[in-house]
Parts: structure tokens; C-alpha cells; sequence
């Protein structure tokens, strides 16, 4: 059975200077039988690129026959009444607080006590799950979706780790996610969320407190009770627990402390 495609693109990966070229982006998603733009940003809106507010993506999109929809649902917006928090020590168990530097929006210092939003438990939520059900609905009627954020790279934007690992989780027998790159300046191809899995587990185990944690070693013969660290991950295969061990680490690296969100702004993670 064939596979309907699902895009995602960053809308910086078409900046031209100071400006985003918006003819190059709409030409982009023609070529790869784009027919519905829809904005995964919380709020469609960016004070350094206003040709990608929500207004001006809605007349483009007319001009090129690709309605502009945006879905809020699926954006990284948390209320701290939501229950998407853990701590960071319940996201991921090994000894490795404090995490000095990160992409997390706040900069600071991470702790084993902190709450963060718990990209499980995100994917899981009522209103994520509302999103993730009108995406359903635009595969129903034979609708290619692209779907857009800020990020240029998919592999630090929430439309790769919190978006695409849902809908491929959920409707993988017939929806398959690629994420639009650019290979040179004027050539564009898409890569999979597998491909991306496999870059991801490259950056990570290849961390210096990563390997520290020797997270693939074997029983020990004088310790037999003693397994490698990766078996306490989820997963029927050892590939499947890295992913589950990298999707955690990540989730360390890109979850919000909770205390921020009554006061962020609206550029913080779109």
C-alpha cells in the first residue's frame, strides 16, 4: 500500500538576508505536491519575519493555491494546569543533574527536581489529541499537508520530536512524515523521521555524559545480576530502547520549566 506523504518544513530554511522568501517557500511545497499549508506555531505570528504572520500566509497561500490553516492545538503553547510536567529525574533516570546548557527556551541550569513538560505526556493530551484529529481528518480527503514552524533544522523543532513521532505512531500504516531540507542552495529533498531517529541517536551517544553512562555494556561476569543500562528502556528491540533512551535525553534538552509559561513570549518556541 502506497503511503500518504505528510511534510514539515521550517520557514527559515527559505531566508533570503532579513527576510524570508515566501515565493521560494510556496514554489518548494509545489514541487513536492503540497496542497495545504498548515502552521504549527502556538501563536502564527513572528515580530522578525512579519511576511510569516498568519494575514500575509493566507493571502500567499491563495496566490499559489495552497490554503494556509493553522492549528493551534499542535503548537508547543503549555498551560501549567495542564498535566504535561514531570520531573526532570522521572523523564530521565541516570545521574546526570544539573544539565548546564541546552535548547530549553529559559537558558538555565536543569535539576533532577525541576518540572518540564514531558514530551509523553504532551503527545497524550486532550488538546495535542484534537490537533493530531484534524491532521486525521486532512488525510481523509486525500490532502497533502506541510506542516510549518520557525525551525530551519526538523531535528530541534517540536514538528519533528512532539508532532511527527505521534502521527507516525498513530497512523504510520498509512501516513508517512518527511521533513523538507535544503541540500544546496537551490535544492530541496525531504529525509524521514527514521533518518532523523538515526541522526539524533548519532548526536547523542556520542556525547561525552553519554558515554560516560557506558549505556550499551553487557552483564559483567563478576556482577551477572547487572544488565546494560539501555535494557531499562521501552522498546521489543535494543534500536527501539535507544530511540525511547534518546527521545528522553532530548526531552531534557528542549522541555520548558514549567514556571516560565505565564510569562514567555510568543517568538520563545515557535
Amino acid at each position: 500500500m502506497t503511503k500518504q506523504k505528510l511534510f514539515t518544513f521550517g520557514y527559515t530554511l527559505f531566508q533570503k538576508g532579513t527576510d524570508i522568501d515566501i515565493n521560494k517557500m510556496f514554489s518548494v511545497l509545489k514541487e513536492f505536491n503540497v496542497t495545504h499549508l498548515v502552521d504549527v506555531r502556538s501563536i502564527p505570528y513572528s515580530k522578525q519575519y512579519p511576511q510569516c504572520n498568519s494575514n500575509y500566509l493566507k493571502h500567499a497561500g491563495t496566490t499559489f493555491s495552497i490554503p494556509y490553516i493553522h492549528i493551534p492545538e499542535l503548537g508547543t503553547k503549555a498551560s501549567p494546569m495542564q498535566d504535561v510536567f514531570s520531573k526532570a529525574s522521572e523523564i530521565f533516570f541516570e545521574d546526570i543533574f544539573p544539565i548546564a546548557k541546552s535548547n530549553r527556551p529559559e537558558k538555565t541550569e536543569l535539576y533532577a527536581e525541576d518540572k518540564i513538560v514531558d514530551f509523553n505526556k504532551f503527545r497524550n493530551d486532550e488538546y495535542f489529541s484534537d490537533g493530531i484529529k484534524r491532521i486525521e481528518k486532512a488525510n481523509e480527503q486525500n490532502y497533502t499537508v506541510a506542516l510549518m514552524c520557525s525551525e530551519k533544522e526538523p531535528i530541534n523543532c517540536h514538528r519533528y520530536f512532539l508532532v511527527s513521532k505521534k502521527i507516525e505512531q498513530k497512523f504510520g500504516d498509512w501516513i508517512e512524515v518527511e521533513h523538507i531540507i535544503q541540500k544546496t542552495k537551490d535544492e530541496f529533498f525531504a529525509i524521514s523521521n527514521k533518518e532523523l531517529d538515526k541522526q539524533l541517536s548519532g548526536i547523542i551517544l556520542n556525547k561525552k555524559e553519554i558515554e560516560n553512562l557506558k549505556i550499551l555494556d553487557t552483564k559483567i561476569s563478576f556482577e551477572p545480576e547487572k544488565t546494560a543500562i539501555i535494557e531499562n528502556y521501552f522498546g521489543n528491540t535494543t534500536q527501539e530502547r535507544i530511540n525511547d533512551f534518546c527521545d528522553r535525553y532530548w526531552n531534557l534538552m528542549h522541555g520548558w520549566k514549567m514556571e516560565i509559561n505565564n510569562n514567555k513570549n510568543v517568538n520563545d518556541y515557535d
